[in-house]
């Protein structure tokens, strides 16, 4: 009893019958998403290949279609920017802080051992720190 192997299998699945590509998306969740995105982008390819044979209707409609969309991401982009510039100033300045500390505690200790003829590693370590301040 103890060296049995049970399996159950898949629910409804045949005996030697293969699952295609499609039916593992479409189990997955991405079948619908990925075709629309797909049949965007052979459209465009269409439309770019062909730009010379449209009528001047179609290649006005696309190029007000294109400028529509760039105009609503260029306005998506402001509601969200406000997010990101705060975030991006927030790096920056506290990258600018540990870069400052770390190369002033680098010269410092540079000088000192430059002086004395002496390196250690680990007190070098030390001065690249950040000291706590105490109030």
């Amino acid at each position: 009893m103890e060296n049995e192997l049970y399996h159950y299998g898949v629910l409804g699945m045949k005996w030697g019958v293969r699952r295609t590509p499609a039916q593992l998306a479409k189990a997955n969740g991405k079948a619908k998403r990925k075709s629309e995105d797909n049949a965007k982008k052979s459209d465009m390819k269409k439309a770019v290949k062909s730009r010379r044979t449209l009528s001047d209707a179609d290649l006005k409609k696309r190029i007000e279609r294109i400028k529509m969309e760039k105009q609503l991401k260029d306005l998506t982009a402001e509601e969200i920017s406000p997010g990101k510039k705060f975030v991006s100033e927030v790096l920056s300045s506290s990258g600018k802080k540990v870069a400052t500390a770390l190369v002033t505690g680098a010269v410092l200790y540079g000088t000192k051992a430059a002086l004395t003829n002496q390196f250690d590693i680990k007190e070098l370590a030390g001065y690249m720190t950040p000291k706590p301040k105490n109030k």
